[in-house]
């Protein structure tokens, strides 16, 4: 350590290293802009990021973590990591990320520092702030789906904490060296481990959690709380060889290689660091007598417990924090950190119907996995092969079959032959960044999924499974299945939604949530439409256009309806017509018809053909149709009260919409 010092103080100097809010606009963007060239930068096709996280990999340092030397070999590796940034900015120190600040907040995942000026979001996929849309060297351990770039989910479990102020004080209360190493008192390491599991997504899992920046921050915070303790309860000769006795094995030992760097583990005690690399900037607490945080614009002072903390970021909850100075660049307003309603949230609704587009369904969801049907929140749709970029927000007013909340989403056009790839962005009416959830098709419940899609004109292997239409007017038809009994009628889920909660969320409760937003009632209307196809036999003396339809209740005698063929013929599929009967939910029994074509006043003969399944291939039968309200006991199970929807009775308009089904008629009949 000793000739590595001299080396070192003949070209560089000690730097200080802040909380991560503390430094200036400056320094923050000096700091990404090296960490991002980290990223960048490769040796033999491999990134001098991902080289730092091989470091940190079991194999090649057996003796990280649960012994000894926990504390003194991320104290080295961090030293190396901070090299690696200096040598591309000599001026850039390794900050920490004090997590106490956010702990204590009404939701610590609304702190501040999950923005875009610092970490970026932490609900899903990074896609915003400076370290947004990292590719990562591995997989990410335990996901259900294959991610590969970099994805947190802050706060994701009910029961997962930050630091708190109490666990600071609970190690810098120790007395020895050895009361902070794993075989002699589990805390501190566990401790340790609590914002990795907060943070989740790869930070949770050690081997790979040098991935996401918020590792080097959280460990530069473990390292200054241990440079605190060293400095109030060691002597400058302790603090270099006071050393545990129960190391938890050899590979802990105070002179056992620390793997893989060229150093023994007792020589991560030595003052050198501290002495010439680096020392830290703790930060200074408001109090009664300076009710101020002078450190940090990002900070404020909650006065109930005389501590500064982060603030929240615009959209967050504030929850009795009203009259305190908890938001930033914005105010607290009924537990929501917001623009006055005079200001607006910064954003403006411009509304316009595009063309050369097809039309999806999509939702923005809340906390409470509720659709967001706030004006402003919106999703921007883009092409960048096509300069396609159209942002369509919550529609203002809901119609039949549509969610409260309702997003439409304009699509880029499909061309035969061709993959259109496009990207979403999701923001609610603050801004914020949404995650996307995707249908799994196999499973049919939503996952996690990037943001994006393929559209192609057919469905392929790669291509998103989402419905969509060509027709602006009949767009909010899609995902329904009108192929069903009214009892079974639904709407699908649609295939991508996004969830604007700022934790983890419970991928079959956004499911069941989203699929029991709208619920079928039965229809109390006293009739009902059904269809018949209606065929002309060759050489048929009669035109089609000249009949009338005619439907007799065979209970009963009363009821009596007739209209000319024209009138009653689907505006889709010449060959279907739309018959009118008594209603058997009104009823309360099944509803037994017979449906008689008539020329001029007299019935004529036609063949009668049947099928209840959807066949296409018809069996003879009688003209009589049974409707009943118990799917099983009648014949004709596809029947509506609503005269708005009858030329859809029969579609099944969920996923691609090369995969969507058309159920026949019950009865037949050639005339």
């Amino acid at each position: 350590m000793r000739k590595r010092r001299e080396i070192y103080d003949t070209i560089k100097r000690r730097l200080i290293r802040k909380e991560y809010r503390m430094l200036t606009n400056q320094e923050r963007e000096s700091l990404h802009n090296a960490m991002n060239e980290l990223k960048q930068k490769t040796i033999d096709n491999i990134t001098l990021w991902d080289l730092h996280i091989l470091i940190h990999y079991p194999d090649s340092a057996p003796g990280a973590h649960w012994g000894a030397a926990f504390l003194p070999w991320h104290r080295e590796f961090l030293r190396q990591f901070e090299n690696a940034l200096q040598n591309i900015n000599p001026n850039v120190a390794l900050p920490y990320w004090d997590s106490t600040l956010d702990y204590g907040l009404p939701n610590p995942s609304d702190s501040i520092i999950w923005s875009e000026g610092f970490f970026g979001n932490g609900n899903g996929y990074v896609k915003t702030g400076p370290f947004k849309d990292w590719t990562t060297n591995v997989l990410m351990p335990l996901s259900d789906v294959k991610i590969k770039k970099l994805y947190r989910y802050t706060g994701g479990k009910g029961d997962d904490r930050l630091l708190s102020p109490d666990d600071i004080d609970w190690i810098l209360n120790r007395n020895h060296y050895a009361n902070l190493t794993f075989c002699h008192d589990r805390t501190f390491e566990s401790m340790h481990g609590l914002s990795h599991v907060w943070v989740g997504g790869f930070m949770f899992v050690i081997r790979v959690s040098p991935n996401d920046p918020a590792f080097y921050l959280h460990h530069a915070f473990i390292d200054s709380i241990w440079e605190r303790f060293r400095q109030s309860k060691q002597t400058r000769l302790q603090r270099e060889t006071e050393y545990a006795e129960n190391t938890c094995g050899d590979l802990h030992s105070p002179t056992a290689p620390m793997k893989p760097f060229s150093l023994t583990n007792i020589d991560g005690l030595s003052n050198d660091y501290t002495d010439y690399y680096y020392i830290y900037q703790n930060v200074k607490h408001c109090s009664i007598l300076d009710p101020v945080c002078h450190d940090s614009p990002y900070y404020w002072c909650d006065r109930r417990v005389w501590k500064c903390k982060s603030k929240i970021q615009l959209g967050g909850n504030c929850t009795n924090l009203e009259g305190q100075d908890a938001c930033y660049a914005s105010t607290c307003i009924q537990g929501i950190c917001q623009y006055s309603s005079i200001e607006g949230n910064g954003m403006q609704r411009r509304q316009f119907i595009p063309t050369n587009v097809v039309w999806a369904k999509s939702l923005l969801l809340n906390n409470d996995n509720k659709p967001i049907t706030h004006p402003l929140a919106h999703i921007n749709v883009i092409d960048e092969y096509q300069n396609f970029n159209v942002t369509t927000f919550v529609e203002m007013q809901q119609n039949n079959f549509e969610y409260n909340g309702m997003i439409y989403l304009a699509l880029p056009k499909p061309s035969s032959g061709l993959s259109t790839p496009i990207t979403l962005l999701a923001q609610d009416q603050f801004g914020r960044y949404c995650q996307s959830y995707c249908i799994n098709e196999t499973t049919q419940i939503y996952d996690v999924c990037e943001p994006k899609m393929i559209l192609k004109i057919r469905k392929d292997y790669e291509t998103a499974n989402i419905a969509y239409t060509h027709s602006y007017m009949s767009r909010n038809y899609l995902d329904l299945d009108f192929s069903q009994h009214p009892s079974k009628i639904y709407v699908n889920p649609p295939y991508m939604i996004f969830s604007c909660n700022s934790k983890a969320v419970d991928k079959q409760e956004i499911f069941n949530s989203v699929k029991n937003m709208i619920q079928f009632s039965k229809p109390l209307e006293d009739f009902v439409w059904f269809r018949v196809e209606l065929l002309q036999k060759y050489e048929s003396p009669y035109n089609i256009d000249n009949l009338v339809v005619k439907i007799i209740d065979m209970d009963d005698s009363y009821y009596n309806w007739q209209e000319s063929v024209p009138k009653i013929k689907s505006p889709v599929d010449p060959n279907i017509i739309f018959v009118k009967a008594p209603n058997p939910y009104v009823n309360g029994r099944g509803i037994v018809v017979r449906v008689l074509v008539l020329f001029e006043g007299q019935m004529i003969n036609c063949i009668a053909k049947c099928s209840k399944s959807n066949e296409r291939i018809k069996s003879n039968c009688s003209e009589e149709v049974i409707l009943h309200y118990i799917p099983i006991l009648g014949d004709e199970n596809l029947f509506t009260a609503n005269e708005s929807i009858l030329s859809l009775i029969g579609w099944k308009m969920i996923g691609h919409p090369s995969k969507w089904d058309y159920k026949l008629p019950y009865l037949s009949l050639t005339c």
